[in-house]
């Protein structure tokens, strides 16, 4: 269900206006503050070609598991694990979980870093983004897990490159506003985000229920399962 995986990452990715904002804005305001979109393509490429190393490494575990027949139904328990990495994450959102501390320092670590990278060159906004995508995220967790239901290294690649192609419209549109949002502003769209972020946790935890023949699949139209 590559929709899913898209849509996916283009509704969770609300929570990085909030939580990757500091990242892109610091790195927009080295480049003389000037916002072009074709500056910022060489972060998400970074970001991708990481997301989809990750993937197929993700998916070579589950084809090992299925090989050692330690597997059982790997997509039904990968959607459940996904479900729940999604609902925790959700509720660090919200500040139900108390991780903000945590989640404030990694913010100023990659500040740092992006302040040392962040230039005119193209190399050192790719450099950047590969190291963007190994930072510690929820929704990157859950499509991992996602990855490895695939049981295929090309399965695995393919769901999280389709999970980052989906968050890259809301950063590119961070990349002209983020600069300009306010601390209030970040934390509503961080709650906005955990409102999309428990949405796909919830339908990942109902695929798995699906997976193991425990309810029946909706169709959104013929061919196309709601989850």
């Amino acid at each position: 269900s590559l929709w899913l995986v898209f849509v996916g990452g283009l509704v969770g990715s609300v929570h990085c206006l909030g939580m990757c904002g500091p990242l892109l804005a610091l790195a927009e305001a080295v480049r003389e503050g000037k916002w072009k979109v074709w500056s910022q393509l060489p972060l998400h490429l970074g970001r991708l070609i990481t997301y989809s190393i990750m993937g197929l490494l993700a998916g070579l575990a589950g084809a090992a598991l299925q090989r050692g027949g330690l597997a059982g139904n790997i997509q039904g328990v990968a959607s459940f694990v996904g479900g729940a990495f999604m609902i925790v994450f959700a509720f660090i959102l919200f500040g139900w979980i108390p991780l903000g501390r945590i989640l404030e320092a990694n913010q100023g670590f990659t500040a740092r870093f992006a302040h040392r990278l962040a230039s005119r060159h193209p190399l050192s906004g790719l450099v950047l983004g590969l190291y963007w995508g190994l930072l510690p995220c929820g929704l990157v967790w859950a499509w991992l897990g996602a990855s490895t239901g695939t049981g295929s290294p090309f399965g695995g690649a393919l769901v999280m490159f389709v999970f980052g192609l989906g968050t890259v419209p809301a950063l590119l549109v961070l990349g002209g506003i983020g600069g300009i949002l306010s601390g209030k502003s970040r934390v509503w769209l961080n709650r906005l985000g955990g409102i999309t972020v428990l949405i796909m946790g919830v339908l990942l935890l109902l695929r798995g229920a699906a997976s193991a023949g425990w309810i029946g699949k909706i169709m959104l139209a013929p061919g196309v399962p709601l989850y």
